[in-house]
């Protein structure tokens, strides 16, 4: 009943959080005790001890305790753990098999708001759990049920699935449905459905070739993303990028590339560039117009698959080449596995055409200065 501001309560803070410092791994089981500790569960998750040095002794201690005490957690406390899983990117598959085993036995009874957030881990790690075979079907079940009631927790569920390669047929015909559709398009977030039926839509194309269903109406298609994500904007200080570009700049010239260009249906690239068959970058004032990637508003940017492959058909001697500059957060944490969004984003760039030519920073962070980075472009173009 204490006043937040006052002196008592900010000792008692200030003391909890040193103790923070000492937790011990014996006290896991602690944490999850009752409900009351949620509180403490998300301190530690987001303390700074956590970043730096505990992290990894923290979460194997709870891959170990987890699976015998699941069942007796509340789906709340589920959805945190997945929640800061995610967030993290830790890819322990004892935690998500978990989380997996808990969706299995109580998916019914839970709210569509809750499966979505249990389900984000996987397709955040790319990771399809053990029991996918049995989990997926289930999963597919309760949307047919419940898609109506909650959409936007419907095709955040679906989005997680199409990552993983998984086409929930009967569950797409109820949303591309007109009465799906109609009923979106009176809410507050009819636009961020609309983003993601568009890259749904786009992705049954380039993935999901045998589907015969209902498609999005053309007039609701909208690009998936206008810009670079948020994530890579606020680390840009902490991205290779920077050098790629001015030593892209130094190597072929600024009429060579294009920076930042977003593609259909909505992937932001870092660096866009065309070559001929001799391996030769070319500058854009020589690739005809009608080659080159339409601009956002263009009705073109769903035509897709079909277009850049006539396009390249009809210009035998161009070839689209991305370059992608992967960040340390673009991969699960401690390893080589790309995150689920980034993962199907290079899926469906290079279904629609492109050369896609990676550069990881476990690579970027071995070039010292601008003539070694050069070099290196020099020998991956």
């Amino acid at each position: 009943g204490l006043p937040g501001e006052s002196p008592l309560v900010r000792v008692l803070e200030d003391e909890s959080r040193s103790r923070l410092g000492r937790f011990n791994q014996k006290d896991v089981s602690m944490v999850f005790s009752s409900e009351a500790n949620n509180k403490a569960l998300e301190a530690i998750f987001s303390s700074q001890l956590f970043y730096e040095n505990r992290q990894e002794r923290f979460i194997r201690s709870m891959a170990e305790w987890l699976p015998r005490k699941a069942e007796n957690l509340t789906p709340y406390t589920m959805a945190l753990i997945a929640k800061y899983v995610a967030r993290h990117r830790l890819r322990e598959p004892r935690l998500l098999d978990t989380i997996a085993n808990f969706l299995l036995k109580r998916g019914e009874q839970l709210d569509s708001k809750v499966i979505q957030k249990l389900v984000f881990p996987f397709s955040r790690m790319n990771y399809r759990p053990s029991n996918h075979g049995e989990l997926f079907p289930k999963l597919e079940a309760i949307l047919e049920q419940k898609a109506g009631s909650s959409p936007l927790a419907t095709v955040n569920i679906l989005m997680s699935m199409f990552q993983l390669s998984h086409f929930p047929q009967t569950v797409l015909h109820q949303v591309f449905s007109p009465g799906f559709i109609t009923n979106v398009m009176s809410t507050p977030y009819a636009l961020i459905v609309r983003r993601y039926l568009s890259l749904l839509d786009a992705a049954v194309e380039l993935e999901f070739r045998e589907y015969s269903g209902p498609r999005l109406d053309p007039r609701y298609r909208v690009l998936m993303f206008e810009h670079a994500l948020t994530a890579d904007e606020a680390n840009r200080k902490y991205s290779y990028k920077g050098l790629v570009a001015e030593a892209l700049r130094q190597l072929v010239g600024e009429e060579c590339y294009r920076q930042d260009e977003v593609l259909p249906p909505g992937y932001c690239t870092d660096f866009l560039l065309w070559i001929n068959r001799s391996g030769t970058v070319l500058p854009l004032s020589r690739v005809p117009a009608a080659s080159r990637a339409p601009p956002a508003t263009s009705p073109v940017t769903m035509s897709l698959r079909s277009s850049v492959l006539a396009l390249t058909s009809d210009l035998q001697d161009f070839a689209p080449v991305v370059l992608s500059v992967n960040d340390k957060w673009h991969y699960c944490q401690n390893s080589d596995i790309l995150v689920g969004s980034r993962a199907m984003r290079d899926r469906h760039l290079r279904l629609l055409g492109y050369c896609l030519v990676q550069l990881p920073y476990t690579e970027l962070e071995k070039v010292s200065g601008i003539e070694e980075a050069k070099h290196y472009l020099r020998q991956k173009l």
